[in-house]
């Protein structure tokens, strides 16, 4: 056997003895790249936070605007601007105190397009059908939101960020509730 050929076998050997007695990799690092981190930076969350109450104020302004509504859906669409304007201006507060990078992200403008047809929708439903359709757009973005701002308390680790979401929250099923129980009277 030639002296190059022994060199090889004894590198290729002395690599295949390396590679078994090392320990394996931690199971953080094994992770392939089509996994990887799926953190929300805190800046989306905020921008998405003012984009969910920017659709609640818009919806609620044009409900406002019908005059055939009943009284309690007015109220209730006087309460949701109200409340959605003031945590608008706590997530922006927030936004600033924070220094976070607040821009709209691809997904919340494509948050804002959908919007925008959701209200043109509403906006050509017959006076009579009116109520019903606000009630229901109602339950299903304070739904979205209620998801959304669940899945994002588990992803946080910025206390700030976490109370306020846990602030929102209640403001988005309290809305939520009420608007269920004057669809369903």
């Amino acid at each position: 056997m030639s002296r190059s050929a022994s060199l090889v076998i004894v590198a290729l050997t002395v690599f295949a003895f390396a590679a078994c007695t090392r320990a394996p990799m931690p199971p953080d690092r094994t992770t392939t790249a089509s996994t990887a981190d799926t953190t929300v930076a805190p800046g989306e969350t905020v921008a998405q936070l003012i984009a969910f109450d920017q659709q609640a104020v818009a919806m609620a302004e044009q409900a406002r605007q019908h005059e055939q509504l009943d009284q309690g859906v007015a109220d209730l669409a006087e309460q949701i601007s109200m409340h959605h304007r003031r945590n608008m201006t706590q997530t922006r507060a927030l936004g600033d105190a924070e220094a976070l990078d607040v821009n709209d992200t691809p997904a919340v403008r494509n948050q804002r397009v959908e919007e925008e047809k959701r209200l043109k929708a509403l906006a050509e439903l017959d006076p009579d059908a009116y109520q019903r359709g606000y009630l229901d757009a109602v339950i299903e973005t304070h739904e979205q939101a209620l998801e959304w701002i669940g899945e994002r308390l588990e992803a946080t680790d910025n206390d700030a960020i976490r109370k306020h979401l846990e602030r929102t929250r209640d403001n988005y099923d309290e809305h939520m509730k009420a608007a269920m129980a004057l669809r369903d009277k």
